[in-house]
């Protein structure tokens, strides 16, 4: 019950009333492996490379085709770097609609999307029926609202995903929760709790992820995290992201 209540605990807060305007905020499309409910403006783009445990390496492009609408690819290769064989993953579509911002008195954002979780090892099955060997958390929904505090822009963001690979099984449905905090002009503090099944089951599989941002210029963001998971070594996750126009 303790653990369940320190994850919920940043969904929780989404209810809260803003009580400071922020100075100074980045909104970040993802928290660590984990999406929130904001875009990229139009005629924008961004690229991710993310660099996980035995040499993988999963890049992300994606294109803001509206203010309120981005898609993109990514593709993840395990053992990219290293001495064992590359195995290339089949690449992803990924896809971002957001409807609203709300109301200056009340502003949250929604939004719904289509992307694939779990890099590396986390993302297979050995299911004989699924070809493509992948289980993929696909279709999302997420609720994003800032909340003001101390000067700044803080984000909280509550969501589900459903598995889309190899078969749709809806109690394999999951919660993810997440929260990131401005630490001056330059870093970004981030924390997120996900593969949280909608009955609560299987608290052992729950991933509770750290991280740390810099940012530089609002172009370039490097960030550095840990996956974790009860009884297994923390994956440390590298991520470099480049934001332009064009």
């Amino acid at each position: 019950m303790k653990k369940l209540c320190v994850l919920l605990m940043p969904a929780l807060l989404v209810l809260s009333p803003a009580v400071l305007w922020a100075q100074n905020y980045i909104r970040n499309t993802v928290e660590i492996d984990t999406p929130t409910a904001y875009t990229i403006e139009k005629g924008t783009y961004q690229i991710s490379l993310l660099g996980y445990d035995s040499g993988g390496v999963e890049l992300k492009t994606i294109l803001g085709l509206h203010n309120n609408l981005f898609l993109g690819v990514s593709l993840d290769i395990q053992n990219a770097i290293g001495k064992e064989k590359a195995k290339p993953n089949v690449p992803g579509v990924i896809a971002k609609l957001k409807f609203t911002d709300g109301w200056e008195t009340f502003p949250i954002s929604f939004a719904i999307g289509y992307d694939s979780f779990y890099i590396g090892e986390a993302g297979k099955t050995d299911q004989a029926v699924n070809e493509i060997n992948r289980m993929i958390y696909g279709p999302y929904f997420v609720i994003t609202k800032p909340v003001y505090l101390l000067g700044d822009e803080q984000h909280v963001s509550f969501g589900i995903r459903m598995p889309a690979q190899p078969n749709y099984i809806p109690e394999d449905s999951s919660y993810f929760v997440g929260l990131d905090i401005p630490l001056g002009e330059l870093f970004i503090f981030k924390a997120e709790g996900e593969r949280i099944y909608y009955n609560l089951r299987d608290s052992n599989e729950w991933l509770l992820n750290l991280g740390i941002r810099y940012s530089y210029m609002g172009h370039l963001g490097i960030e550095f995290d840990f996956l974790i998971q009860h009884g297994e070594p923390a994956n440390r996750v590298i991520r470099i992201e480049y934001n332009d126009a064009f």
